[in-house]
């Protein structure tokens, strides 16, 4: 497996910029009041110091997913963002963590990092997030960036691996970003209809367990410390 993913790294280091990722899948009872709390510790030093953050709510999803917001954390450095909890621990973050103790719910914390995915576009607001389970990820990598490479999107077409905190058997996030949904969808039957994304779906038909996909769709609200 770790020749595999070495294998990966080496294929996609000229396509994108590496970076790691912490999310958490929340259901915020108060939402206006959680939002405008984060709004104000990332304001202040300490929230300056945690790094790029997004804060996004979740629009479509299925009956066994209740979570509302996703707040995550990015980092082209493990330690840092393994820093990154600290960094709440002052009097600074001390009435956001009552409030978040009180009135949300962590349903899930996922830890990721990219394969493929250009951090300038993560400003883009519409996202949709597909869950899917590969078998073979050094051979789907390859088919994937070809096929990014390939079609023409005005958007991001991103591939991410999941290292903890997935759902059981969920490998890899496949995350669109767009302008809005109905940029994506004009965009979608585009692509699909394309060579490049049936030559895809042909290469990796065998070595993905389409039972265990799953879509969801992401709003961002907003993102702090991007330079």
């Amino acid at each position: 497996m770790l020749i595999g993913l070495v294998m990966i790294f080496l294929s996609f280091q000229s396509f994108s910029q590496q970076f790691y990722w912490q999310c958490f899948n929340m259901v915020v009872d108060s939402p206006t009041e959680v939002a405008t709390l984060i709004d104000t510790f990332m304001k202040t030093d300490s929230g300056k110091s945690v790094g790029p953050a997004s804060l996004s709510e979740w629009r479509n999803f299925n009956t066994k997913f209740n979570a509302t917001h996703q707040l995550c954390f990015y980092s082209d450095d493990p330690v840092k963002l393994e820093s990154v909890r600290s960094k709440f621990n002052n009097a600074e973050a001390g009435y956001l963590r009552g409030v978040i103790e009180s009135s949300v719910t962590v349903e899930s914390s996922v830890l990721g990092q990219s394969l493929v995915a250009d951090p300038t576009k993560f400003g883009f607001p519409y996202g949709i997030v597909y869950a899917v389970s590969v078998d073979d990820p050094v051979a789907y990598g390859k088919a994937f960036t070809k096929m990014v490479s390939s079609v023409n999107y005005d958007g991001a077409i991103e591939l991410h691996e999941a290292l903890a905190g997935a759902e059981p058997g969920i490998t890899h996030f496949v995350a669109v970003r767009d302008k809005g949904f109905a940029s994506w969808i004009g965009q979608r039957n585009k692509i699909i209809e394309s060579k490049a994304f049936q030559e895809f779906l042909s290469s990796t038909r065998k070595i993905t367990n389409t039972n265990l996909t799953e879509v969801y769709t992401n709003y961002l609200l907003v993102q702090y410390n991007i330079d």
